[in-house]
């Protein structure tokens, strides 16, 4: 009986930490060649990635979440990483702010952009 409550427990916290992320969108500053105001967008599993000045798409990207960290891997966009690697992020929310901070990426260009960058929520 106390497995079965711990694994519901369990699966309560996983959905739960995806769902923060799911069907939200978060407004930042990316800094490629010029810095660039851009939307992440939150799907059920997947986050494309919008230049807020004309609403083109950037990049779209699958997403899972596990203990506060922040799996994506590219489908297709206009990064030089590759499809088959994962970026992993330590993300953290306090109000209507989240913190992005690098766990491991092997996409230095997606890495370098993304590490310690802030996104507001955006309604």
């Amino acid at each position: 009986m106390k497995k079965i409550i711990f694994f519901v427990l369990v699966s309560f916290a996983t959905v739960s930490l995806h769902a923060q992320l799911s069907k939200t969108k978060w407004k930042g500053t990316l800094q490629l060649d010029n810095p660039v105001d851009v939307l992440f967008d939150f799907g059920q599993d997947s986050l494309t990635v919008y230049v807020v000045e004309n609403n083109s798409g950037l990049e779209t990207m699958l997403f899972t979440v596990k203990d506060s960290v922040l799996s994506i891997k590219k489908v297709y966009g206009q990064s030089d990483c590759d499809d088959q690697i994962t970026g992993k992020y330590k993300y953290e929310i306090k109000n209507d702010e989240m913190l992005l901070t690098l766990v491991s990426d092997d996409c230095v260009s997606r890495a370098t952009v993304l590490d310690k960058t802030r996104w507001m929520r955006f309604k």
